[in-house]
């Protein structure tokens, strides 16, 4: 979030929205040698994603396929494709992540698993609201929602609106994105989904900042904040703490906002999250540039500036370089 103004979607949102949809375990089927196999595959693609070695983890989810299908364990190839959308979604290869995610949600289908199917549509709808095909995004969310009721499936109820809400807002259309959140929210709480709640209100944060209702912008992120602080969500506790500030600068909170920079940046730094610490810096050094602060400006560009270079980040080093 950039100060004076707001990030309509941000990439959280949507890893959060995927993460938050599908907890998935590997088979623990022991009927054959075939499936045991699988399953290591599938567990050894996990373990390579978490050391950062995506190529490898998507390879042994490969090979996991190829043995689910040749014992016929059908279930089993949907939660692999699941697991590759998600992945694909994070590496911004959106056509694979679709791709899978239509296999998917397929797989559901023929398996008549509804509950499968309407987070099948959230997942496809996600992708393609990446992809900026907010009207495609918004028939597959419905879809989703529209199983949801049929099955009073409250989890996938309040997925569905609050991707709704989501869209809505990315079409400009902040009335009706309130209306989806705000039903969305209601269902997430009475589901006790705290990471689903805050991930909503964080969005309906941004939607009352919207309409400049900046009072229910501020107690909506606030809100979201104490929820993830629960559950220890760094990054959704970052888009509460954005949210929240701009809230603030907007009601004309201003040594609140300048406090809550600080407090920022200080979470970041406690938690060893370089690329936080370089938006916290770079947050401080515009506000105090804006206000005249050149000579503090220049200090936090300066530190910003070293941040960069220790990340490798040369696009951001040489967007500093010039301010400074």
């Amino acid at each position: 979030i950039l100060i004076g103004g707001f990030a309509l979607i941000m990439p959280e949102t949507f890893a959060a929205n995927l993460n938050e949809q599908l907890r998935i375990q590997p088979h623990n089927g022991t009927q054959s040698n075939s499936r045991s196999t699988a399953d290591r595959f599938v567990e050894q693609g996990q373990r390579y994603l978490e050391s950062g070695w995506t190529d490898q983890g998507i390879a042994s989810w490969q090979k996991a396929l190829e043995l689910y299908h040749r014992i016929g364990d059908v279930p089993a190839q949907g939660r692999v494709y699941e697991l590759m959308g998600m992945t694909f979604v994070d590496l911004g290869r959106l056509n694979e992540a679709e791709e899978a995610f239509r296999r998917s949600l397929a797989i559901a289908r023929d398996e008549n698993n509804i509950a499968k199917q309407i987070y099948g549509f959230n997942n496809v709808g996600t992708v393609l609201l990446k992809r900026g095909q907010v009207l495609e995004a918004q028939r597959s969310f419905a879809e989703g929602l529209k199983l949801a009721q049929n099955i009073r499936h409250s989890a996938g109820q309040g997925l569905s609106l609050s991707n709704l809400g989501l869209g809505a807002l990315t079409a400009g259309q902040h009335r009706e994105a309130i209306q989806f959140l705000e039903q969305a929210w209601k269902f997430r709480d009475q589901n006790r989904d705290p990471i689903g709640a805050a991930n909503t209100l964080n969005i309906l944060g941004d939607a009352y900042l919207a309409v400049r209702d900046y009072r229910s912008s501020l107690a909506s992120h606030r809100q979201a904040m104490f929820l993830a602080q629960q559950r220890s969500d760094r990054v959704l506790q970052y888009r509460a703490m954005d949210g929240m500030m701009t809230a603030h600068r907007a009601l004309g909170h201003d040594v609140t906002f300048i406090n809550a920079m600080n407090e920022r940046l200080a979470f970041a730094t406690r938690n060893n999250d370089s690329w936080e610490v370089l938006i916290s810096l770079k947050m401080i050094a515009e506000y105090q540039r804006r206000e005249g602060d050149l000579g503090g400006a220049e200090s936090y560009y300066r530190q910003a500036y070293q941040v960069a270079r220790s990340l490798n980040a040369t696009r951001e080093a040489t967007y500093l370089q010039t301010q400074i």
